[in-house]
C-alpha cells in the first residue's frame, strides 16, 4: 500500500483485516487491540455513516428500497431496511452492490488519514464480520481470523442474544464457514477456550508487530 507518509522516520503502519464468526470473539480481539495501540476501523460504523442522510450510499439504497425504510426525519431506519434483505439473498446483494463500494473507499480515506500524521499507531486493524465476502481483504496488508468451534459459538450466542439453540445455529449457518475463513487467513485466533487465553493470544500478537517481529506478510498458519 502506498498512502502518504507521516511520520519522519517513513514508518507506515500495516493494516490488520479482523474477521471472524458470529460470537466467535472478534469484538473482544479488536477492543483488546485497540488497548494495545490499535487504531481500529470498525466497518458497522463506516456503514452507518454511508447510509446517513447525505452519506454516499444514501440516495441510492433510499430509490432502490424505497420511503418504507425511512423515518420522519428521512434517516434510514437500519431495522427496517435489514427486515427487507433478511432470507432474501437478491435483495441483500443489492444492498451490498450500493454500500459495499463507497465503505471500502472511506476505508481507504481513513486508512490514509492515520498514516500521515506524525505519529501514527503502530498498525490499523479493520474489524469486519463480512471481510472476505465484501473483498475487504484487498485493502489489508494481513488478515486474521477469530475461531471458535461452532458448538462453543452457539453456547455463546443462545447466552448473549437470548436466541433458541435452532435460531443460532441458523445464524452461525448464514455465515462463511471457519474453514474457508481460516484458508484465506494468515493467521487464526483460537477462541475455544477462557477470555484470559484469548487476551493473551492477541496481546502476543499486537506485541509482536508492535516489536518489528510480524513481518508481512507469512504463509497462513494451521
Amino acid at each position: 500500500m502506498s498512502e502518504a507518509r507521516g511520520d519522519p522516520t517513513g514508518f507506515v503502519p500495516p493494516v490488520i483485516g479482523l474477521t471472524g464468526g458470529i460470537a466467535a470473539g472478534k469484538s473482544t480481539v479488536s477492543e483488546r487491540l485497540a488497548a494495545r495501540g490499535a487504531h481500529v476501523v470498525d466497518a458497522d460504523r463506516v456503514g452507518h455513516r454511508v447510509l446517513m442522510r447525505g452519506g454516499e450510499a444514501y440516495a441510492r439504497v433510499v430509490a432502490s428500497f424505497g420511503a418504507e425504510i425511512l423515518d420522519e426525519t428521512e434517516e434510514i431506519v437500519r431495522p427496517r431496511l435489514g427486515r427487507l434483505v433478511f432470507a432474501d439473498t437478491a435483495r441483500l446483494a443489492e444492498l451490498n452492490r450500493l454500500t459495499h463500494p463507497p465503505m471500502a473507499e472511506r476505508m481507504r480515506r481513513e486508512f490514509a488519514e492515520v498514516r500521515s500524521r506524525p505519529s501514527p499507531p503502530p498498525f490499523i486493524v479493520l474489524d469486519a464480520a463480512v471481510l472476505f465476502e465484501a473483498g475487504w481483504d484487498a485493502l489489508c496488508d494481513e488478515v486474521w481470523t477469530v475461531s471458535a468451534h461452532p458448538a462453543r459459538a452457539l453456547e455463546r450466542l443462545v447466552a448473549r442474544n437470548r436466541l433458541t439453540p435452532d435460531a443460532a445455529r441458523a445464524r452461525i449457518e448464514a455465515q462463511l464457514a471457519n474453514a474457508e475463513r481460516e484458508a484465506r487467513a494468515h493467521r487464526v485466533i483460537r477462541n475455544d477456550g477462557t477470555l484470559d487465553e484469548l487476551a493473551a493470544a492477541a496481546d502476543s500478537l499486537a506485541a509482536a508487530i508492535c516489536s518489528g517481529a510480524c513481518a508481512f506478510a507469512p504463509p497462513p498458519l494451521r
